[in-house]
Parts: structure tokens; sequence; C-alpha cells
């Protein structure tokens, strides 16, 4: 069987799985919004053409080992789960530190590009501190703070990435610019993240994120089942068609 026979009914069945939770199914495991679904739907189904062929943010890079780095895993200090892949120097195959460029992982159109962001201070991060003790550790205002300096490319259909804990962003690289897959986009950092406080310079990383309408890739997915749809994701088409 060829590796395109057998990836896209793993596709179909992660999107199964998410469907299940927008018609109510119940149990145990977290469940996706509708928009996760609906931001790739046509009137044939789901556009499953829009989660694959990208490539990673890091050249030469590859999916973390650990699934502490994957998306779902917890983020105890926050109380929330994570939301991406993390891309570090110690598990990757790539040569990662800071200002390593990022690059888009697909044609798209810059609509994020924070040239003026401010390092995160101790008063924000107190006061983020309390607002998770208060119970908003997923609110969007304490997520996005997290994430530090980003970069956000939408790549239609719904589907836009994001690229955070930046150290820079390219002067060329502004809202509305169209930028080709490949093109650098920011730089590696450590921006966003407590240690960036504590113990800067050891947290340096790109935080990738595929967000598909107001969910992300994989969300509620066991680990197994959502390193199969990143790995699908980053897989040239021309490897799936070979046999």
């Amino acid at each position: 069987m060829s590796r395109a026979s057998l990836a896209l009914p793993l596709l179909l069945a992660a999107l199964a799985l998410l469907a299940s939770s927008c018609s109510g199914a119940s149990g145990s495991r977290a469940t996706a919004t509708p928009s996760t679904i609906a931001a790739t739907a046509t009137p044939e189904g789901p556009d499953l053409t829009v989660f694959r062929n990208f490539i990673y943010p890091i050249k030469g890079g590859c999916l973390p080992q650990n699934d502490v780095l994957m998306p779902n895993a917890p983020r105890e200090y926050r109380g929330g789960v994570h939301e991406g892949v993390d891309f570090y120097d110690y598990d990757n195959c790539a040569k990662i530190t800071k200002g390593t460029p990022i690059v888009a992982a697909k044609d798209g159109t810059i609509i994020r590009a924070d040239h003026d962001y401010h390092p995160l201070t101790q008063a924000e991060l107190d006061a983020a501190d309390k607002r998770i003790t208060d119970g908003h550790a997923n609110d969007f205002d304490v997520l996005d703070l997290f994430r530090g300096r980003q970069v956000w490319v939408d790549h239609g259909k719904g589907i836009v990435t994001r690229y955070a804990h930046t150290s820079d962003i390219p002067d060329n690289i502004q809202v509305g610019t169209k930028v080709a897959q490949g093109e650098v986009i920011a730089f590696v950092g450590d921006s966003g993240t407590p240690e960036s406080l504590s113990n800067p310079d050891t947290e340096e990383h790109v935080h990738f994120e595929l967000r598909a309408g107001d969910s992300f890739l994989g969300r509620g997915l066991p680990p197994d089942e959502v390193r199969a749809l990143y790995e699908r994701l980053f897989t040239p088409v021309s490897q799936m068609n070979e046999r």
C-alpha cells in the first residue's frame, strides 16, 4: 500500500474524532471546537489539502521526540495545555540557538508582526500569575503574553501559523506582506517565557502553532495521533506518493 493510501485514512480518522466532539459525543478526552473542521470545510467536506506540504519553521528541523514539546502537553506553570510544537536545540535535528532564522512554513500573508514588542516585565508576570490563580489561565491575553514577540502568517481557508518567543523580526516583515515558503520571517529567542526574567537566554526556542479557525491542529487527540498528524503535515506530497 502506498504512503498516500495510508496517510489519508489516518487524517480522516483524526478529523472524525474531532467531528465527534461537535456532535455531542461524551467521554473523558478533551474535545475540539466546531471551527476546527468548519475552518477547512468545502461543499464536499473538509479540505484535507490545507494540512499538508508545510515545511519545518527551522531549516533542517524535525519533530521533537518528547511529547512534552507537542500539542496537548500540560503546562503546569499556567495551568493549561500546550497548543503547538516547541523546537529546541536539545531535541531536534538542527542547531537552534538565539538568533537562528525562523522561516514561513508555507506561502501566506503576514497578519501580525510584533515589531514594537517590549520585553516581559515582572509586573506583567505577577499580574498574569494572579489571573491564572483566579481561573483565567486560558484567556487570550494571558496566553498571548506568554508567547512573547510573535509573527502570524495567514495561509487561507482559515489556516494560520504562529511563530512565538522570537528575538527579532526582519524590517521587511510587515502586516500585509506576502511571504514565500522558506522565507525568513523572524529569529529564535525566549521572549514571553518566565525564564526571560529569571534566567535569561536559557529558553531559546520557537513555538510553532497551526491554527484552524479558533482551535489548534490536534486539539484533544492522544499523543500518537497528534504526532501522526504533524508528521503528515511536514511530509512532502512527493514522498507521500512513493511506495
